[in-house]
């Protein structure tokens, strides 16, 4: 193969570019890429002194601020210590005393059954008896009026402020006693064997925890003795209590009972003056359907008596006919009723600690 020959040009010689294989071949000098390369590598310098300058900028900003700032602080900090700092402190101790109570009331409330059924007359000395408060109990102003029969009911007489409680000592033949009323806000509506208000069916539950924690180491209210009287057979559905109540709930927790056979107002007032109160079922007809319980606590300076009703706080500020209440009581009855003489345990043992202190 013949080759031709070139000859060379005159003048200026324009270099050539050799293309290999899987090569991408070079721009000259002075082409249109190689120009923006160049101008991108100008903009990057320029963006990097901008940032630079910006970086430099808030951090004088940043600084000026937090100057300003904990110059504000000191300035105003008497103001806020005696003023900002204890309203915030207190709002926050406010709400967490709240939440604290609402948690606790409600944890009590889920707890109370457990409670209940734990308690026995085995656990009454590792009780704290409730008349040991700092608080001191009034005692019940007693009038001359004489009660009637007819102001005495099952269910109870609420005074003008439905809302109360009943916080009153009364004096008995064996010592104070703390009084309970079945319309006591505390607990009338509590239901008695989960079915019935303590306010109608309760007079039963209320007169024994009366005198539990009044006589003995035990303090019971009369919600936890209404749930001891359910859970050991004593409730009775739409009637209250069983008769046996009484001995049953009494004589489990220390104090003893007798049935009363000769109720004669003479036999009662002996006993009265004997170191007993007596527990009265009173009878059908004027009272109640059902029957109704009552303490007979002690006698008054006449010959008549005073008496613990659950049901009236005004019944239990009158004095009462004996031989009258004698007369009522219900005529058909069991388990050593209708009447009860109640006294201190047999080794002579009474409730002078629990005396000794206030009601609650």
């Amino acid at each position: 193969m013949k080759r031709a020959n070139r000859k060379p040009t005159l003048g200026r010689k324009k270099p050539s570019y050799e293309i290999r294989d899987g090569q991408i071949p070079l721009l000259p000098p002075g082409s249109s890429r190689s120009a923006l390369g160049g101008r991108r590598g100008t903009r990057g310098r320029e963006k990097a002194k901008h940032g630079k300058a910006e970086r430099l900028i808030a951090g004088g900003i940043c600084a000026a601020s937090l100057s300003i700032v904990v110059s504000l602080s000191v300035y105003f900090r008497p103001f806020l210590e005696d003023n900002v700092f204890p309203a915030v402190k207190n709002l926050c101790t406010g709400i967490y005393t709240d939440v604290t109570a609402f948690i606790n009331s409600h944890k009590k409330e889920a707890e109370s059954p457990a409670k209940v059924a734990a308690f026995t007359p085995d656990t009454a000395q590792s009780q704290t008896p409730l008349l040991e408060t700092q608080e001191e109990v009034p005692y019940m102003s007693h009038s001359q009026e004489l009660g009637s029969i007819s102001d005495m009911g099952a269910e109870p007489v609420y005074p003008p402020q439905e809302d109360a409680i009943y916080f009153y000592m009364m004096d008995t033949s064996l010592g104070p006693l703390l009084y309970y009323n079945q319309g006591d806000i505390r607990w009338k509506e509590y239901l008695y064997g989960g079915s019935d208000r303590l306010a109608k069916y309760g007079c039963g539950p209320v007169c024994v925890s009366m005198l539990i924690n009044s006589f003995t180491p035990t303090s019971i209210s009369p919600i936890e003795m209404a749930d001891w009287s359910a859970a050991n057979g004593y409730y009775a559905r739409q009637s209250g209590s069983y008769h046996s109540l009484i001995p049953g709930s009494l004589e489990a927790f220390g104090l003893q009972v007798e049935s009363v056979t000769d109720r004669t107002s003479d036999n009662a007032r002996q006993l009265l003056n004997s170191g007993h109160v007596l527990v009265a079922l009173m009878g059908r007809g004027a009272l109640t359907q059902n029957g109704h319980f009552i303490i007979i606590a002690q006698l008054s300076s006449n010959g008549n008596v005073y008496i613990a009703d659950p049901a009236s706080y005004e019944n239990s500020t009158k004095e009462w006919d004996l031989d009258l209440l004698m007369n009522e009581l219900k005529k058909s009855y069991d388990s050593g009723g209708p009447l009860w003489a109640v006294s201190l345990s047999a080794d002579g043992s009474s409730a002078d600690a629990v005396h000794g202190g206030s009601g609650s």
